[in-house]
């Protein structure tokens, strides 16, 4: 079975952020990092059960190399969906995670 993405507000608006960020420091990275975070996406989607929780309801999976990054998800079974959450730096503050993956 395969699901589809859907991307919260606030996962998108990291998702934007990164891709600018990249783009800001090399012209091109940016949309390369873009192309392979939503090939990681199609990756999730395929087989999310796969990946490990991080929470009760929460699932996380790490971005390949070069990317510091892993997207947190829930998955809807009955809706055949993979609810991403959060696009989270592997650098940022993990206290800051574990409160908005309550």
């Amino acid at each position: 079975m395969s699901f589809r993405v859907v991307i919260e507000e606030e996962a998108e608006r990291e998702f934007a952020e990164a891709a600018a960020f990249y783009d800001e420091r090399e012209p091109g990275v940016g949309q390369r990092f873009t192309k392979d975070l939503q090939a990681f996406f199609r990756t999730v989607c395929q087989d999310p059960g796969r990946f490990p929780f991080a929470s009760r309801l929460t699932q996380k999976a790490k971005m390949p190399e070069p990317w510091p990054y892993s997207i947190f998800f829930v998955v809807k079974r009955q809706t055949s969906e993979v609810i991403i959450s959060t696009i989270w730096h592997g650098a940022r503050n993990p206290a800051e995670l574990r409160r908005r993956l309550k």
